[in-house]
């Protein structure tokens, strides 16, 4: 291929790439979202003192995916609780500490950990848990099997099937979770990147500063040389049983993994740099995957692109040379494969093909790396994903491309799934249910927070002006149920509460303190916070559900278009209205026929359906979508005002509204408070067809058997 045309396929590769969102703007917009879903993860953690420190690591957190690579969702748990440390000079009293132990016979990146007396510098010489045994020598070691967390794992997968991808263990294929102990100090093998030779132009000086503070994880994977060990598939990933026969000593095994250091360094790439890793990414997952599956790697790809960066001049990271420098990354791979060597980029002594890939395996790929390279890269036309083959090709960029999405819908589709898990970890908090002490604990968290607000960073700033108006609405709601309940007065103080929650969403926040205001008797002040809330609906509101078993409501192409230029805190703030909540301990401020709500599961077959139950705990409370909830509470304030206009005009509104909400959130308890409403006027006929309704869309662990079974009730007893 000439140098013109090299140029003009790299900048139709460029140009493509961008439009499936492999671009400044998108990576940007991931990066910040999963950053601060591990900021939130990070502060409510810490707060609640649950021991172990969440970071997001991988392809969503990177930026380096896009809608058609459908990539998974990696976390890694750190237990905070129990350090690692590499010698005796960094034991601190009182802290249960692991020490690493390696030997003569070590395999490379791997290690033992032996448990250490909290009271003094010396070894355990006691078994206390399942995940502890003792060698031959008397060293109590820490085994990689975790057995308490596969126990839980099971208890929340579908089938009780765990899914396996190395260290990482989950409940399904599309989250990968990997619960890990961190050593602050680098081992001597993970010192590799400073003080090996190369040209010194990348990393900065800046990064690698950064990257010796970040330590190192041990995450629970033994060593293995053999590809062909025993295997368990489950569809077509890759995984490690949990015995390995052949490998004794693989059980007692961790792995240093320098996750933080290589993430940092996928930060610094430059937007060129990012557009050729994202299409090795596409052509690993459209071609050579067929040939070995996942044990040829996306890690496999990275370092390849680390060791090409640092090697080639920095000058060469051009848009219209992008096909040259995919095949400098190729060449890369190319070298390795031909000498059956992939270094590691940080730490020393590893060959990643190890464990990985036959001999013969990797000659195969050798050939078909070769020929893709020769064959000036015809296979890139026929790439599928994304449909960047369209894209790319010349005989189809000016016909055959109106089934083809343009860039700005793309983009509209991927930062309204970004905002979906935004929202989720925005909402997600504090896990306090209906705990006894949930008062007293919010109040800790509340001056917790306050008192750092100001000097903490921009993600962490914002993480917790999200949560600190979910404790105020929180705590406001508890207090409020306690003076209804005692028929006392709501006090400017729990008022000034509920006013400060207002700045968390658009809606739900507003709504929960008018159901206080009715439930309280003051029905005035109801209305006028009714209509309010009324007011700020439009067609750029998106309301938003997301539990478990209820369908997602989509965004409107309005909401999309005002998400692509704002950020997505004044997204939650101005244009969605998350799922109202009602804990059993707010009781006393939500109508009282919603409050059968909260014992919506009844017998076995109800619990059952539940399952894992983990993700049904919203079950037990009251969970209404915030449009119906607002004209159900006009209802019943207008009603009681004796506004008998406006009070029909809410029940035709909730009426329309269930018409054309037919399978989205709650549209079971929706039809509930229809049927309370035509309970109220008298008409028993239609509120049995709304409660049978709703038990037709959802037959278990609905609150319409309850009212099936009063109706009943009442009409026997005349």
């Amino acid at each position: 291929m000439d140098r013109e045309s090299m140029q003009l396929l790299s900048l139709r590769l460029s140009r493509a790439l961008e439009d499936i969102g492999v671009s400044r703007y998108m990576r940007t917009r991931r990066r910040r979202t999963w950053l601060m879903r591990e900021t939130i993860g990070r502060i409510t953690s810490e707060l609640q003192g649950d021991g172990f420190t969440l970071y997001q690591i991988g392809s969503q957190t990177e930026g380096t995916t896009t809608l058609g690579m459908e990539s998974d969702l990696d976390s890694l748990f750190c237990y905070g609780n129990m350090p690692v440390i590499l010698d005796w000079g960094e034991w601190k009293q009182g802290m249960r500490t692991l020490l690493v132990v390696k030997t003569e016979h070590s395999r490379p990146q791997h290690c033992w950990l032996q448990k250490v007396r909290p009271d003094l510098p010396l070894p355990e010489t006691n078994v206390r848990e399942s995940s502890d045994m003792m060698d031959s020598e008397g060293r109590v070691l820490r085994v990689n099997t975790q057995i308490e967390y596969s126990e839980r794992l099971g208890q929340q997968s579908q089938t009780g099937e765990i899914v396996q991808h190395g260290p990482s263990k989950s409940w399904n294929e599309s989250n990968d979770m990997v619960w890990a102990f961190h050593c602050a100090s680098l081992p001597e093998e993970c010192k590799f990147l400073f003080h090996r030779p190369r040209p010194g132009h990348w990393p900065r000086h800046d990064t690698l500063a950064q990257a010796r503070q970040t330590g190192v994880f041990l995450v629970p994977q033994g060593y293995t040389e053999d590809p062909s060990r025993p295997i368990r598939c489950k569809s077509t990933t890759f995984h490690v049983p949990q015995k390995y026969p052949f490998y004794p000593h693989s059980k007692r095994e961790w792995r240093f993994s320098t996750s933080l250091m290589e993430r940092l360094l996928m930060f610094n790439m430059s937007t060129v740099q990012h557009k050729v890793y994202v299409f090795l990414k596409i052509l690993r997952k459209s071609n050579i995957k067929l040939i070995v599956d996942d044990r040829f790697s996306t890690f496999h790809m990275k370092t390849a692109m680390l060791f090409t960066i640092e090697t080639y001049p920095p000058d060469i990271w051009r848009e219209d040379n992008l096909v040259q420098c995919v095949i400098y990354c190729l060449t890369t791979l190319l070298r390795w494969l031909k000498i059956k060597n992939c270094p590691h980029y940080t730490i020393s002594g590893v060959n990643l093909f190890t464990g990985k890939l036959f001999k013969h395996e990797q000659n195969k790929l050798h050939s078909m790396i070769a020929a893709i390279m020769h064959s000036h890269f015809q296979p890139m036309f026929l790439i599928e994903i994304d449909n960047l083959g369209k894209r790319i090709n010349p005989v189809c960029c000016f016909e055959n491309t109106t089934d083809l999405e343009s860039r700005f819908e793309l983009n509209k589709v991927q930062v309204a799934d970004l905002f979906k898990w935004y929202v989720y970890d925005a909402c997600e908090g504090f896990d306090l249910n209906d705990a006894a002490d949930a008062e007293e604990k919010i109040n800790a968290y509340l001056q917790s927070l306050l008192s750092k607000h100001d000097n903490y960073k921009e993600l962490e700033h914002e993480s917790t002006s999200l949560l600190i108006p979910q404790l105020c609405g929180r705590l406001a709601c508890i207090q409020a149920s306690k003076c209804t309940y005692c028929n006392q007065p709501i006090t400017q103080n729990i008022i000034h509460l509920f006013r400060l929650s207002f700045d968390f969403d658009l809606l739900s926040k507003r709504l929960k303190f008018a159901s206080m205001l009715y439930c309280s008797g003051q029905y005035e002040a109801a209305t006028n916070s009714l209509i309010c809330c009324k007011g700020l609906l439009g067609p750029e509101v998106w309301q938003c559900c997301g539990c478990e078993g209820r369908e997602q409501t989509h965004p409107s192409n309005e909401f999309m278009e005002k998400a692509i230029n704002t950020s997505f805190k004044d997204m939650l703030q101005k244009y969605t209205g998350i799922d109202v909540l009602f804990t059993s301990q707010e009781m006393n401020c939500v109508p009282h026929h919603l409050r059968y709500e909260m014992f919506r599961t009844i017998g076995e077959e109800d619990w059952q359906q539940r399952h894992p139950d983990g993700f049904f705990t919203w079950m037990d409370h009251v969970v209404i979508d915030c449009i119906p909830f607002l004209h159900y509470l006009q209802y019943l304030t207008h009603r009681q005002l004796n506004q008998h206009q406006s009070k029909l005009e809410a029940l035709n509104n909730l009426n329309s509204y269930i018409s054309s909400n037919e399978d989205h959130g709650h549209i079971d308890t929706a039809w509930n408070m229809l049927g309370h409403c035509w309970e109220l006027e008298n008409r028993l006929d239609l509120a049995w067809i709304c409660y049978t309704q709703s038990l037709e869309i959802y037959p278990r662990n609905n609150a319409a058997n309850w009212h099936v079974a009063r109706m009943v009730h009442n009409q026997l007893n005349g």
